[in-house]
């Protein structure tokens, strides 16, 4: 009787580990998608001066 017991504990602890891993997992890919876009501009043609200048210097 004392196995099963323990049995049921140990996997109670895989199933609360499993859950806090998705959990920070979630957590970690929600802080790279917001990370991600801080940096993106909000006018896409304000570097289409460089590409412009680039293609001309190596094209």
């Amino acid at each position: 009787m004392s196995d099963e017991i323990k049995d049921a504990g140990i996997k109670g602890y895989v199933v609360m580990g499993g859950v806090i891993a998705l959990l920070l997992f979630v957590i970690l890919v929600v802080y790279l998608y917001k990370a991600n876009q801080a940096f993106v501009p909000e006018d896409p043609e304000l570097y289409g001066a460089l590409l412009t200048a680039g293609s001309h210097l190596w094209g």
